[in-house]
């Protein structure tokens, strides 16, 4: 077997192991869980900038097709309405779930488990709350409207994880707040949630050729996550999980074929949305 191939294999498990194994064992030394998560995401997108040159899986994808600055604005956006949202929609949420506490006599959130079982436990209950939203995004035709823009691009790269409507930021953020906030888990666990975000978002679309194996079962990143991107419907509407397969194996929504490493074709058939930044935010709002 050749070096590369050592690589390929060994890189994104590696990468979990170290980021967010690294962010479990730093908040449990005692570390601030926002200085880990900060920290955290900062080695993820230099990671994945190095290894998509260094090991792209298309090396055409590594050069801008006219979308460079267009991803460069909702960027900053797409963390921007997250910061305002999410903290608004967890306060009012947080109440309610004392409240539900408080009438039960006892929280809801297991605080008492080892903080690496209550991670797994919270990616388990935040992939279902974020699988059905996702989903409806494809099914329902007016909010595919806002959801065609993530599904524009003819490549995927880093940077393009975060082109996404305003409109579709605010629908998942408040889906993705929700669990979490209302069973009263702590903020550690909320930050290596934002942690894993980061990092899976981040191989979710990086142009990297790595390898899965039977990984393909778990996590929905990199060889699984194109054929979402398929420009064939009947490719594209599978894999809705946002970072791991949980419940596509549930409810029969995973998808690869196993004789391709991916899609001939990404984006949509017969696409009439504009490249820019700004005329790309009233697409959702014109009639079609």
């Amino acid at each position: 077997m050749k070096a590369i191939d050592v690589v390929s294999w060994l890189v994104f498990p590696a990468a979990v192991i170290a980021v967010l194994g690294g962010g479990v064992w730093a908040i449990d030394a005692g570390y601030p869980a926002s200085l880990v998560a900060g920290i955290g995401t900062f080695v993820s997108v230099t990671l994945v900038v190095i290894l998509e040159r260094v090991l792209p899986y298309r090396q055409e994808w590594n050069h801008s097709q006219g979308d460079l600055g267009t991803d460069a604005l909702y960027l900053p956006c797409y963390f921007g309405i997250n910061a305002l949202v999410q903290p608004v929609v967890v306060a009012g949420i947080v109440l309610g779930g004392a409240m539900v506490s408080e009438s039960f006599g006892v929280g809801l959130w297991p605080s008492d488990w080892p903080l690496l079982a209550q991670f797994l436990l919270a990616c388990i209950v935040v992939e279902f709350f974020d699988y059905w939203p996702h989903r409806w995004l494809h099914e329902v035709p007016f909010l595919w409207r806002f959801h065609a823009i993530h599904h524009n691009p003819k490549r995927l790269y880093w940077m393009n994880a975060t082109r996404a409507h305003f409109g579709e930021v605010v629908f998942r953020g408040i889906f993705n707040a929700i669990p979490l906030a209302l069973l009263g888990a702590g903020a550690e666990v909320l930050a290596l949630i934002g942690l894993a975000n980061s990092l899976l978002g981040l191989f979710q679309h990086a142009n990297i050729n790595f390898k899965l194996g039977p990984l393909n079962w778990i996590f929905s990143v990199g060889e699984m996550h194109r054929w979402h991107h398929s420009v064939k419907v009947s490719e594209a509407n599978h894999n809705y999980g946002s970072n791991f397969l949980f419940w596509d194996v549930v409810f029969r929504t995973q998808f690869r074929d196993a004789q391709r490493s991916g899609p001939e074709q990404l984006g949509i058939e017969k696409d009439r949305i504009p490249d820019s930044w700004w005329a790309q935010l009233s697409v959702p709002f014109k009639r079609r």
